[in-house]
């Protein structure tokens, strides 16, 4: 009897001493496959079967892409510069929906562009459509006054010093005829009482220039000078050719007091 107790007693202890054995092995070869690396001073373990995924904490680039469309001069063109200046050479000329990649977002309405082969060029904001478009130094605190479009929510607002003076809805171009997107200025000289075109056959009072012929200007009046009620309607909702249409006390108070050289920022 007492044999068979030994015999029992000592199968026990091998198998017990087998699997002690068995998982100091594993903690071995898990340690064997984990390194200790210096970052910046603190330790980290890195494994060595790490899989790919484990690597989606890095964020890829963010890439801004634009579609060129002339509404302009409506030729179906769009010109893309050496440099940001419309005097210096031309390197490429694309076509009504090309696609095209934003680099940067520059002064006076400029965007710094990536064309598919690869060269760096220079393209006008009023030219080229986009969603989202790349960050800007410019806020509201950069300048004495800063007029900003938010496209989203259709609305305008005035800031003097970093405090904001006047926010109003407004009323930005429709798809088709957007309203370009970036940084400008207020052009010197630009502003009037009073315009009307023949070819929409609606008539603005105090506009103010930002770029071209786009424009900060009243919502929309007949030839004598009446409102437009179907088109004031709209107000707050995308609908004008591609300027910024406002109510009248807000186009006189940007005709009145804001003046040339005037930060605006159209997102």
């Amino acid at each position: 009897m007492k044999k068979k107790i030994f015999i029992f007693l000592t199968v026990v202890a091998v198998v017990i001493t087998s699997v002690v054995l068995n998982n100091i092995d594993r903690q071995k070869i898990k340690e064997g496959r984990e390194q200790y690396v210096k970052n910046s001073g603190n330790e980290k373990i890195v494994t060595a079967n790490r899989s790919k995924n484990e690597n989606r904490d890095i964020p890829d680039e963010v890439k801004y892409e634009g579609e060129v469309l002339n509404t302009v001069e409506n030729n179906g063109e769009t010109k893309i510069y050496e440099k940001n200046d419309e005097e210096s050479q031309v390197i490429s000329i694309l076509k009504d929906h090309e696609k095209i990649e934003l680099l940067e977002t520059l002064p006076d309405g400029w965007f710094k562009v990536k064309l598919e082969n690869g060269q760096i060029g220079y393209g006008d904001a009023r030219y080229i459509r986009a969603e989202k478009i790349p960050p800007h130094e410019y806020d509201e605190n950069s300048s004495e006054w800063v007029l900003k479009f938010n496209q989203k929510d259709q609305t305008v607002r005035i800031y003097r010093e970093g405090k904001l003076v006047l926010e109003s809805l407004a009323s930005g171009g429709l798809k088709d005829s957007f309203t370009p997107k970036g940084v400008f200025h207020i052009e010197e000289g630009r502003r009037g009482e009073w315009a009307y075109v023949p070819r929409f056959q609606q008539g603005m009072k105090y506009w103010v220039g930002f770029k071209g012929s786009y424009l900060f200007h009243s919502i929309p009046f007949t030839e004598d000078q009446e409102i437009i009620e179907e088109e004031a309607k709209k107000l707050g909702e995308p609908s004008s050719h591609g300027c910024i249409r406002l109510p009248v006390n807000i186009s006189k108070y940007i005709y009145d007091e804001v003046p040339d050289g005037a930060l605006v920022i159209i997102e």
